[in-house]
């Protein structure tokens, strides 16, 4: 059999496997081409990604490719953490207050979705002379189907869909018909995505003209299905149950210092305590079909010659919580575990192994491939190239735009010495989202189709939870948990100087649906010295003096105000 990613089941339409091209040799652009991994959901602490991983990993082969083979960022964020603000954030190179609207749609998560349509790096790229194509996660808002943001020449789009049988916005897919596609339960969402990236590949490889393939699957979000050939593995050398530290299951006394539905989470019982364990094993097996995608993508630029013009980087849209502050699953919030995400990256010019500490966030992403590419950065960027960061500028391997880009930017040392030491976080309310564990859900028909479960046997499915958006957190049973309300809207900044280890937090309630959330009287401090307190247990807000917190505000405040080249 032809046409498949290894692990992955084949993309079948109309009986014919989709059509992967000639396998030749190309000669070698004159800009890099691009390759941008993005998972959904992907925590960097808990063990599911780099460099933090625990005792085995299920991506080894990416983390041979990727993080052996290439760059690490120490320090990487994401700016916004929840699904499509982030996403929108990367795919503009603007911080959330230059691209959010009050009122909705709730789905859009407060993202001014045409704006961001109009203005992605695609139309940039495009008009630069790149083809570009999209495979998997969009906006949440999707267009209109057939309304395809310019600057995709191939578009295989969600909103984040399904695991099994899943559908898809599409344009200029071979095999596929322009408008839409279903798929079969004899299609895996990771497979197809990673199925109809390597064929675009293979053809736009052929085209005197660089390309950026920008592929975001599902994995590792709710209902965390995986493969079903990976359903029932697990490597004897992983953990038996995720990390459970100080602030996992912690007593509500503990939490009285903490903002909003924090303090009032009901405690873990031993057999929600399962359900977590259940969902974090089932994360890592989603993210072993994201593993072979990745290694079939590099491996298929590297029979096509194309590996020493070719940037790879692979990071994820925001972190993960599994327990911590008694919030079985999701992200929303300031802490470090939803955060803090990985970056790695290779191409010409980046040493295997290599690491870098300049804190960034995935605003970053857009100047930085600007920059490899040679293209003049915009002034309306609010996040800035870490170019230097990446390759050694010496190095002979480098494509020519990417050492005019570092020529540009005169002195390097001079440039790394004024790079800034903090990175600014930015939340707004979305919904109450509730999770109810142990639910009377129906639990799905896996793998036939997604199922909110643990156990995925068919017709025995066990550790079942159902999500309700409506419920009130103040009037939850002990087996439901609330991942926020709208006392959860803050502005922060984690500080990464040398000394000075902390994230500071204001949070104003209000939702955003309904009014303009501005933080000009802030209701809720939180400070945390993550040197001494990495788990975000003692809020140092409640006792720190004005003289203190005073300088913090004003830092946060000024991050709320920029633009552009006023962003530091």
């Amino acid at each position: 059999m032809r046409g498949f990613v290894l692990g992955c089941l084949p993309l079948v339409v109309d009986g014919q496997d989709l059509f992967l091209g000639a396998q030749t040799k190309i000669e070698k652009p004159k800009r890099p081409n691009f390759v941008w991994f993005l998972t959904d959901d992907q925590d960097q602490l808990w063990g599911s990604s780099f460099p933090q991983a625990l005792s085995g990993t299920p991506m080894p082969k990416t983390k041979a490719l990727m993080q052996d083979g290439g760059a690490t960022a120490d320090n990487w964020y994401i700016h916004t953490p929840i699904c499509s603000p982030s996403r929108a954030e990367l795919l503009t190179g603007r911080y959330f207050h230059n691209i959010k609207q009050t009122g909705g749609p709730l789905w859009g998560m407060h993202v001014n979705d045409t704006f961001v349509n109009d203005n992605t790096i695609a139309k940039v790229l495009k008009e630069e002379g790149y083809t570009v194509g999209l495979f998997g996660k969009y906006l949440n808002n999707m267009p209109k189907t057939g309304d395809v943001p310019a600057g995709f020449d191939a578009w295989l789009a969600n909103s984040g869909g399904s695991y099994i049988a899943p559908q898809f916005q599409t344009m200029n897919i071979d095999g596929l018909p322009d408008g839409g596609w279903k798929g079969t339960t004899d299609n895996y969402t990771t497979a197809v995505v990673g199925n109809a990236s390597i064929a675009w590949i293979r053809k736009v490889a052929q085209e005197d003209k660089p390309f950026m393939a920008y592929i975001a699957p599902k994995a590792a979000h709710e209902p965390f299905n995986p493969a079903p050939w990976y359903v029932d593995f697990w490597d004897p050398s992983w953990p038996e149950h995720e990390p459970r530290d100080e602030n996992w299951n912690c007593s509500m006394e503990s939490r009285q210092d903490h903002p909003g539905i924090i303090k009032t989470q009901p405690m873990i019982s031993d057999e929600v305590a399962d359900i977590i364990t259940g969902i974090w094993r089932n994360r890592w097996r989603t993210l072993m079909s994201v593993d072979d995608v990745i290694a079939d993508v590099i491996g298929v630029v590297d029979e096509l010659g194309l590996s020493d013009s070719t940037y790879f980087m692979y990071s994820s849209d925001h972190g993960f919580q599994l327990g911590q502050f008694n919030i079985p699953m999701d992200k929303r919030h300031v802490y470090e575990w939803d955060t803090k995400i990985h970056l790695v990256a290779r191409g010409p010019g980046i040493k295997p192994g290599s690491t870098f500490a300049n804190p960034g966030t995935q605003v970053d992403i857009a100047p930085t491939l600007f920059g490899l590419a040679g293209i003049d950065i915009p002034d309306y960027f609010d996040g800035k190239s870490i170019v230097p960061f990446l390759v050694d500028p010496t190095h002979d391997a480098l494509v020519e735009s990417t050492r005019q880009h570092l020529e540009s930017l005169g002195d390097l040392d001079h440039y790394a010495q004024r790079w800034r030491q903090e990175v600014f976080i930015e939340y707004y309310f979305v919904n109450n989202n509730v999770k109810c564990m142990n639910s009377t859900v129906v639990p799905g028909d896996y793998p036939n189709a997604d199922s909110n479960c643990i156990d995925l046997t068919p017709g025995n499915n066990a550790g079942c939870w159902a999500s309700d958006a409506g419920s009130n957190p103040d009037d939850l049973v002990d087996t439901c948990y609330a991942t926020e309300d709208t006392t959860n809207n803050f502005i922060a900044i984690r500080n990464l100087k040398d000394g000075e280890n902390f994230v500071y937090a204001e949070y104003q309630a209000g939702n955003l649906l309904d009014a303009a959330v501005d933080f000009a009287n802030p209701d809720f401090i939180e400070y945390y010295n993550l040197e001494e307190d990495r788990h975000h247990m003692h809020n140092l807000g409640k006792t720190a003096s004005t003289e203190e917190l005073r300088p913090l505000s004003e830092r946060v405040h000024a991050w709320l105000q920029c633009a552009g080249k006023t962003c530091p």
